[in-house]
């Protein structure tokens, strides 16, 4: 086996195959953005050692398609200039490992170095672009067309690649050493430290007449305390653990915050990271240029925190994790009396710009971060009109001769035993390389539910089930306010953006007094319900069940006991069949991830948010509920009758009233501090 850094154009469907070939033959890769890397002619050069100039270039490139430039009438020196300006006439992909370095993806050369036996008849078959269209080139990688199939297809090849199956699961690593478990937190050395106030008791309490506090380190801290901070530590035997507001699979938080402060009153204008395990900005830089005011928050992944246990199918769940992240931050602004909306323009590369994750020289050997999303913060008092989608905008970008930086990143595992090179490569595909992503403005459907918001000790009292009571059942008013409060409406946390609902629960009942057992679907979407009704088995019953509230699209599919099932396509869980419901949350997801790969990530982030929902909800009412990350997908899709990919589950949750282990004790999550 050998280690080889493949760098390449991400989403380009060539470059996926080379590296599915690299990895078939036992080679273990190291992905990285050939149009990101900093590339000097030196580097450059030393790939192209014994190569005729016309061979450095990507055929494929359009102004060498186009006649614009002949690579047989191109210097050295020229050629290397154009490259640095445009490194899409490179000829892809570039492999390095520590011996050598090689230029594309010729047969006998990769067959010579690698042993991977490609067509001697046509030496460079295996780089040569399939596209027959000649006359369209590849999409350009920050300003592609709305239609961008062939980042897609990556989606939709990872999506199935990481299905867990009855006959096997998703790749994932052979064995789990917890001594070994990575570092669950990021921290930037050499960084300043600016201590937050532990003061939620004071400010959240905002009532009618009552103005929102001003964006100060007092009102930061209680956002981020009640929505990304810890919530209390865990001891058993010799094992200790921190619990934080942000649920995460595994409890393992791929997800990083960052502060993005201008004009607020003390901190100075710059980038902070949050440093939840002691309740801290990290000050990442500064900028000494006139920016206008504003509040943003930025969220980061962390891919090797969930790979480490979870193997290839990890994005999934970092991206489930963003979204719960993206809830808890929407509850704990309105507590504040905030508003907080996704800043829909941001393209991955200006927010990595933003956030720093695209720094070199600040992580070295650390673990990278992957850029997620950005929100912005706003007071109600300074928002228009509900419609407020104009008022979003992101921050100003640094001007490197007005910014200061500062801080290395931790190395989090020193000892990876394995590495997914699958998830950088829908990582790559998913981002977002579009300017502007804003969707039209969203008609929410009438409701009678009240506008509520959970209390602080309900936020920072949650807890994800383990075990449940498999005799208790709950009250259907119960059921029917959960089931109510996923509908979309123009309040916390549905508001964070404009996109129509494409999730839609579909309920095993096993519990509920007054519900009869059965399978249940509540239709999130008017729109959807003729999609639904056509895609699903025409076996279903489509019936409102006995005092369902008439608002309240809740339809029973098939009545029965289905906990048994629930089991089986939970990876045999029972906590799938001891809750008194379970559910699976079926995404409309061909068209959406069709029309922008970028999608991918947010019907997940979506999915994290009713799963946020469905927790705090849980706990308001006396209960507990659990999210699901392992489950047989297509055989939860088999007993819906669906046999394409138009609709795919993407999240399983259950709620029930939860017995708790008692030998476990339950610490303070700031023990050296005390609230003011």
């Amino acid at each position: 086996m050998t280690t080889l850094i493949f760098y390449e154009k991400p989403g380009c469907g060539n470059n996926a195959r080379q590296k599915r070939l690299l990895l078939d033959a036992g080679h273990e890769l190291v992905v990285r953005d050939l149009l990101a890397e900093p590339w000097t002619a030196e580097r450059l050069r030393d790939f192209f050692v014994g190569l005729p100039v016309a061979d450095w270039f990507n055929r494929a490139a359009p102004q060498v398609k186009s006649g614009e430039i002949d690579p047989a009438r191109v210097g050295a020196e020229a050629a290397l200039n154009m490259m640095l300006a445009d490194p899409l006439l490179i000829r892809r992909p570039l492999i390095e490992t520590e011996h050598w370095k090689l230029v594309g993806f010729d047969a006998e050369q990769i067959e010579a170095r690698l042993g991977i036996a490609g067509n001697k008849d046509e030496p460079r078959s295996l780089e040569t672009c399939p596209r027959t269209h000649a006359d369209t080139p590849c999409p350009a990688p920050q300003n592609s067309e709305p239609q961008d199939s062939e980042r897609a297809q990556v989606a939709f090849e990872y999506h199935e690649r990481t299905k867990h199956r009855p006959e096997r699961y998703a790749s994932g690593p052979e064995t789990l050493d917890w001594t070994s478990q990575p570092d669950p937190f990021r921290t930037f050395k050499d960084s300043p430290s600016i201590r937050l106030p532990l003061c939620v008791g004071r400010l959240v309490h905002i009532g009618e007449g009552q103005t929102a506090p001003e964006f100060s380190l007092d009102s930061i801290g209680a956002l981020l305390q009640l929505s990304l901070g810890l919530s209390a530590w865990k001891e058993y035997g010799p094992d200790r653990w921190a619990l934080r507001c942000n649920p995460s699979s595994g409890n393992l938080h791929p997800t990083e915050a960052y502060v993005i402060a201008h004009g607020t009153a003390g901190l100075d204008a710059g980038l902070y990271h949050y440093a939840s395990r002691s309740h801290a900005l990290e000050q990442r830089c500064t900028s000494s240029a006139a920016h206008p005011p504003g509040l943003w928050i930025g969220l980061s992944s962390i891919h090797w925190r969930e790979a480490w246990k979870y193997g290839e199918r990890a994005f999934r769940y970092c991206q489930l994790d963003v979204g719960h992240a993206l809830a808890a931050l929407r509850y704990a602004a309105g507590l504040l009396g905030w508003e907080l909306r996704l800043v829909a323009g941001c393209n991955s590369q200006h927010l990595a710009a933003l956030l720093g994750t695209g720094r070199e020289q600040d992580y070295a050997r650390a673990e990278r971060e992957e850029p997620d999303l950005l929100v912005q913060l706003t007071r109600s008092a300074q928002l228009v009109s509900p419609a407020h989608a104009q008022t979003v905008v992101e921050p100003a970008p640094w001007d490197a001769a007005d910014t200061r930086w500062s801080g290395q990143a931790n190395l989090l595992d020193p000892h990876p035993m394995y590495h997914w090179p699958v998830i950088d490569e829908v990582a790559s595909a998913t981002q977002q390389n579009r300017d502007e992503a804003a969707a039209p403005a969203l008609a929410y459907p009438p409701g009678t539910s009240p506008t509520h918001l959970p209390a602080p000790e309900v936020i920072m009292g949650r807890r994800s089930a383990q075990r449940f009571d498999p005799q208790f059942d709950m009250a259907a008013a119960d059921f029917y306010r959960m089931v109510d409060s996923l509908l979309p409406r123009p309040q916390a946390p549905w508001d964070i953006w404009d996109y129509a609902p494409a999730i839609h629960p579909v309920f095993f009942v096993h519990r509920v007094e007054g519900v009869p057992p059965g399978l249940y679907i509540l239709v999130r979407d008017a729109a959807a319900e003729a999609r639904l009704r056509q895609e699903l088995s025409d076996e279903f019953e489509w019936q409102k069940a006995e005092g369902c509230p008439e608002n309240l699209p809740l339809y029973r599919l098939q009545a029965g006991r289905w906990h048994k099932v629930a089991r089986a396509v939970s990876c045999a869980q029972s906590i799938a069949a001891d809750s008194c419901f379970s559910l699976g949350m079926l995404a409309e997801f061909e068209t959406n991830v069709e029309k922008d790969a970028w999608r991918y990530r947010q019907l997940h982030w979506e999915a994290g948010l009713l799963g946020h929902v469905l927790y705090l909800e849980a706990e308001t009412l006396g209960l507990r509920g659990t999210g699901i990350g392992c489950f047989l997908d297509d055989a939860f899709h088999e007993l819906l009758g669906l046999r394409n990919r138009n609709f795919q589950t993407l999240y399983h949750f259950t709620v029930g009233r939860a017995l708790t282990d008692t030998r476990i004790t339950t610490l303070p999550p700031y023990p050296d501090r005390i609230a003011d």
